[in-house]
């Protein structure tokens, strides 16, 4: 399957030039549709080595198809994702368009990109040690002392090491999560997406998974969150990024979103946030 390339917007917001780090992630012109619903409608984005970047915005409004087609969980309808300068899922076809890559291709460029779930998404028959050396092993063949060797010095990053023999069914919500997080960096990848990191826990947990996700960020690890952790955003982020009908509405440093927001649809949204 071959898709169009990318369409320059004129009324695209400006990308935030950043010359003194290279960029990670470049997506240009993404176009996600759902049989006659487009859920994105043209969405540009660079986000920087060491970079963390945060997507809020209303429910519907494309954040996390955003995340899904940039990991290539999702098929894109038109645009290029690049990780590093390298097409995320497909290759370079005839006449500007792109086509769909074989499987192997895909699965090594999405190593490059950690993806942390709403929803924990681990295997609940294998221990947390178990869950973060399973990737490592079977798709970056390393040997399993070694895998196991960085699971449990991620497990103890995280604070999990004495769990590393328990089950996810004996995990609370928030050491489940934290353990997806330590899965994902085992696979040391160029850029972690968050997606709603937090949204499923109880509000006792939520903090230790945002420290986490903070001292990651004090670390220089490259992230894209989505997120309705207000808080967070305002203290963590380099750039927000508010979206809403499958657009980028704006895109600049937290100072300049949460006390003087351009777009008057991100002044209403934060206000609803607020209240």
């Amino acid at each position: 399957m071959s898709i169009p390339a990318p369409t320059p917007r004129a009324d695209a917001p400006r990308v935030t030039a950043d010359a003194g780090r290279p960029v990670i992630l470049r997506a240009r012109d993404i176009h996600k549709r759902y049989g006659a619903l487009e859920v994105l409608r043209g969405v540009s984005l660079d986000v920087h080595r060491g970079e963390v970047v945060c997507l809020i915005g209303p429910s519907g409004s494309g954040k996390t198809t955003l995340l899904r087609c940039l990991n290539h969980l999702e098929r894109i309808d038109q645009g290029r994702v690049e990780i590093d300068g390298q097409l995320v899922g497909y290759r370079d076809g005839p006449n500007g368009t792109v086509v769909e890559a074989p499987e192997k291709e895909v699965a090594r460029r999405r190593a490059e990109i950690g993806f942390v779930f709403q929803r924990f998404n681990l295997w609940p028959h294998l221990t947390a040690l178990e869950n973060v050396v399973e990737a490592p092993i079977h798709v970056r063949g390393e040997r399993r002392d070694q895998a196991v060797a960085t699971a449990e010095r991620l497990l103890a990053r995280v604070g999990l090491l004495e769990k590393r023999d328990a089950y996810p069914s004996k995990l609370s919500g928030g050491q489940q999560q934290r353990v997806a997080i330590a899965r994902a960096l085992a696979m040391r990848p160029k850029l972690m997406l968050f997606d709603e990191a937090t949204s499923a826990l109880d509000p006792e947990t939520v903090g230790e998974v945002l420290e986490v996700m903070r001292e990651l960020a004090a670390e220089g690890m490259t992230m894209l969150c989505v997120t309705h952790e207000m808080g967070f955003a305002r203290e963590a982020a380099d750039r927000v990024v508010m979206m809403d009908g499958g657009v980028i509405l704006e895109d600049a440093p937290p100072a300049r979103i949460f006390t003087a927001p351009a777009h008057e649809r991100t002044r209403q949204f934060l206000s609803m946030i607020r209240s």
